[in-house]
């Protein structure tokens, strides 16, 4: 039976390059038409993983192959960045999920941005995929006030930019 379930392994680079389908989806142009949450996955105080979901706005690849992102300095997820790094930024993209195992670390508070951002260096990606189906869509989003919610992610894409 050529559908029967068998465990495929993910396929691994420790390639520090983030590969295009997620650079371009997570450029930051086109912010509107790209409504699939990004999976932000960090290490909680107690060992157990802690998932956020961020939208396009709020991450940035750069060219360098590493990821800016904001969140908000009080949540769980900047407590578990200062304290331990480690992270996984999940989508899904091309009938599968790609997932960027990275370390990150704080950026100094952009003038404008009241969010801590936070810059990744991707240590290791994985290529998640079944033989017998594709992934086509992971959680999206439908927002509510888009014209104000893109001035907001503009102006977080511009302080992502200029940080250094």
């Amino acid at each position: 039976m050529t559908s029967e379930h068998r465990y495929t392994p993910a396929r691994t680079s420790d390639a520090a390059a983030v590969p295009d389908a997620v650079a371009a989806y997570l450029d930051g142009s086109d912010l509107l038409a790209r409504t699939q949450a990004v999976r932000l996955s960090t290490v909680d105080s107690a060992g157990w993983p802690h998932a956020s979901l961020l939208s396009a706005g709020d991450v940035l690849a750069l060219p360098s192959g590493r990821v800016r992102f904001v969140v908000y300095p009080e949540s769980t997820v900047a407590a578990n960045l200062v304290r331990d790094g480690r992270l996984a930024l999940t989508l899904s993209l091309d009938g599968g999920v790609c997932e960027l195992r990275a370390r990150a670390r704080r950026l100094p508070d952009a003038h404008g941005v009241p969010l801590a951002m936070f810059e990744a260096e991707v240590e290791q990606i994985r290529e998640h995929r079944a033989p017998y189906a594709d992934v086509v869509t992971g959680v999206t989003f439908a927002l509510h006030d888009p014209q104000t919610v893109l001035g907001r992610w503009e102006r977080q894409i511009t302080a992502m930019r200029a940080a250094g």
